[in-house]
């Protein structure tokens, strides 16, 4: 007789806005997602083969739903004991048995050694925890787990009440997931949650976060994954520096790459300097200022001599962080300007060039404003240190 596979395929038939789909869920035997297949999955264009409008947009949104339902669903149908959610539905009832089935074909050893080779670490551990802690505090957890993953409507006070009276990992994925419900009591709650239990492994899945077309959803994630001090996200967030549609996200994607400076990231900071918008502009230059790049040193200087441009005083700022030679010469003409004399004052003391001693000692024995003057000095004393020794 043939040992059974482990791979296991679920063919499941939905009626969606009046059409029955077929999808094809391959998991393993212990609950791992491998992939997902359906004729429609690339909705909703491939919906319009059927209907058009609302209806077209409906399954999609279908479709997505379920394939969610069981990224959360399978860990916990593939457990041989009953812990099962309440409210979940006859036909995955029915899956779930066919699964216990098909593990009762395995021996221990081998399902063990199935879930030490799962790639997802939350369904290992959900497997593990429900296996082993299945009393009722616990089952009431799944419940929990399964209704935020999947946003089911429900009193959203309720809700957020017995999610504060945990405090379990396994609510991470499902609260990022939940991030884009429209429920703001519930948005904030998350986001307070996951800033308060945030781990390494999580930025992975926060990534897929930036997909959501919500613009809260992806400024809140990029404030996570900063805080997180998240490399690998990066290359997703300086493409949404150039082609995310809202100004707060690019501002928000500009800030974060400069907080967290990566050479990387210089070709689309140097594409983002012509946003339309003045904050994402802003927040470029100071990223760039805070890389001094040498790749980006042409760009702004060019800029800098363009009379057209509004944005002199920025790229002044960012120019300070540029040590590089020649640089400093660039600035010298900007002490001459009015609405730039400080802020060129202030590059050049960062610059630390001796080149511009004499010429902000000009300006400072012009200045009768106290204050002013006093700040001016600083930076002389600053330039001064730093070149007595040279």
């Amino acid at each position: 007789m043939p040992a059974p596979s482990a791979i296991h395929k679920l063919h499941l038939r939905r009626k969606i806005a009046g059409h029955a789909i077929k999808v094809t869920i391959e998991c393993t035997v212990v609950g791992e997602l491998l992939k997902v297949n359906s004729p429609f999955w690339l909705l909703p264009e491939n919906a319009r083969r059927l209907t058009y409008g609302p209806e077209a947009v409906e399954i999609s949104a279908s479709l997505k739903g379920l394939i969610q339902n069981y990224r959360f669903l399978l860990p916990l149908l593939a457990v041989p004991e009953p812990v099962l959610p309440g409210n979940i539905q006859d036909e995955d009832r029915t899956v779930a048995k066919e699964l216990r089935q098909l593990q009762k074909q395995f021996t221990y050893p081998q399902i063990k050694k199935l879930r030490a080779a799962m790639t997802d670490d939350w369904s290992r551990q959900l497997i593990y925890r429900a296996h082993h802690k299945a009393g009722t505090d616990f089952r009431r957890k799944l419940e929990l787990i399964y209704e935020v993953a999947l946003l089911q409507k429900m009193n959203v006070y309720k809700l957020v009440k017995e999610l504060r009276e945990h405090d379990d990992q396994l609510f991470i994925y499902p609260l990022i997931n939940g991030l884009s419900r429209k429920n703001t009591t519930f948005r904030s709650f998350a986001i307070r949650w996951l800033q308060d239990n945030t781990i390494l492994e999580m930025d992975t899945h926060l990534m897929t976060a930036l997909n959501s077309p919500d613009e809260w959803v992806k400024t809140s994630v990029i404030d996570l994954l900063e805080k997180m001090e998240s490399y690998k996200a990066h290359s997703e967030i300086a493409n949404l520096l150039v082609s995310d549609p809202s100004v707060k996200v690019r501002s928000r994607s500009a800030f974060f790459l400069g907080n967290l400076p990566d050479p990387e990231s210089v070709p689309n900071l140097i594409k983002a300097l012509e946003d339309e918008s003045w904050l994402v502009r802003q927040n470029t230059l100071e990223a760039l200022g805070k890389l001094s790049a040498v790749a980006a040193l042409p760009v702004l200087l060019k800029k800098l001599k363009d009379p057209n441009n509004r944005d002199k005083a920025d790229i002044i700022t960012a120019l300070g962080y540029h040590r590089f030679p020649g640089v400093a010469e660039e600035l010298l003409p900007f002490l001459k300007i009015k609405e730039l004399k400080f802020i060129a004052i202030s590059a050049l003391g960062k610059l630390g060039d001796p080149i511009a001693l004499e010429p902000i000692r000009e300006v400072s024995r012009k200045i009768s404003h106290l204050t002013r003057k006093r700040s001016v000095e600083y930076v002389l004393t600053e330039l001064e240190k730093k070149n007595q020794f040279k």
